[in-house]
């Protein structure tokens, strides 16, 4: 049968092919993909942020010992912090021009170098010195503050006054026996009961009535006696225990007796004090 002009017949549509469904399994595997590539990414991240962290750890640590090593180099070798000038604070008797001449062989060293064990070893010469203490300040300069020893009283030695402090250390020597200053009877040893007793007892004494003092002896720790200058006045002071009220009454006693008669004066018991006529 012949079809119209024009006519094409009518071929059947085929329908939309339905698009598969993942099954339940398939998407459990792809959010376990997805977790594990997340993970992944997460655990690189923080590989790489505490390498990182390590690198500047690193960085900043060897810069420091660098600046360390550098600082260390600069302190000990450069001249330009060397000892140039030393100041010295506290001192009475001990000049600064002695004590600078003592430190002579320290200029030139570099700050860092100037030890106190190089410093003391300098001003071992130097008696009056009982301490001292040290500072530097940059770019060269030793500040020396000094502590003297204090003189006790005049030992007469067989050609000349040694003056000594408590310890039994001889500071300097005079001709005749120095104003102020008592006389001591006994040989200056530490080791000495005596010179202890007596070392006790003068340091104890204040000034108004230590200066009164001309020549002091002792026996043992508990039989220091002394003579006033000017009145010949004996003292019976006993040991150095009560000192203040010792002083107080042995004050008031001299005042009363003024410069009559030679008296001993026996203040062993402040309380009770005994004048007796001198035999």
């Amino acid at each position: 049968m012949d079809r119209p002009e024009g006519f094409s017949p009518r071929r059947p549509s085929k329908a939309p092919a339905k698009r598969a469904q993942p099954s339940p399994a398939s998407a459990k595997v792809k959010q376990a993909s997805r977790q594990r590539v997340s993970a992944e990414k997460a655990e690189y991240r923080r590989f790489t942020e505490a390498t990182r962290r390590r690198r500047i750890t690193w960085a900043i640590s060897l810069g420091s010992v660098g600046l360390l090593v550098l600082s260390v180099v600069v302190l000990t070798l450069s001249p330009a912090l060397a000892l140039r000038d030393v100041r010295v604070e506290g001192s009475t008797r001990v000049t600064p021009a002695h004590i600078e001449q003592a430190l002579a062989g320290l200029y030139g060293e570099p700050l860092a170098r100037v030890s106190d064990e190089r410093v003391a070893s300098a001003l071992e010469p130097l008696t009056l010195i009982q301490a001292f203490e040290t500072r530097l300040e940059p770019p060269g300069t030793l500040v020396v503050s000094i502590v003297e020893r204090k003189p006790l009283g005049a030992f007469r030695g067989r050609e000349a006054f040694e003056i000594v402090d408590a310890a039994g250390v001889v500071l300097w020597e005079e001709a005749i026996l120095p104003q102020g200053l008592p006389q001591i009877l006994v040989q200056p040893e530490t080791d000495s009961p005596s010179f202890t007793a007596i070392s006790r007892v003068l340091l104890a004494l204040p000034d108004e009535l230590l200066v009164q003092v001309e020549g002091v002896t002792a026996t043992t720790l508990d039989d220091v006696r002394f003579t006033i200058r000017g009145s010949s006045h004996e003292v019976v002071w006993g040991s150095s225990e009560r000192s203040p009220a010792k002083a107080r009454v042995l004050a008031a006693s001299l005042i009363a007796l003024g410069d009559g008669d030679t008296k001993i004066i026996d203040v062993t018991t402040p309380d009770s004090v005994v004048v007796r006529t001198r035999g």
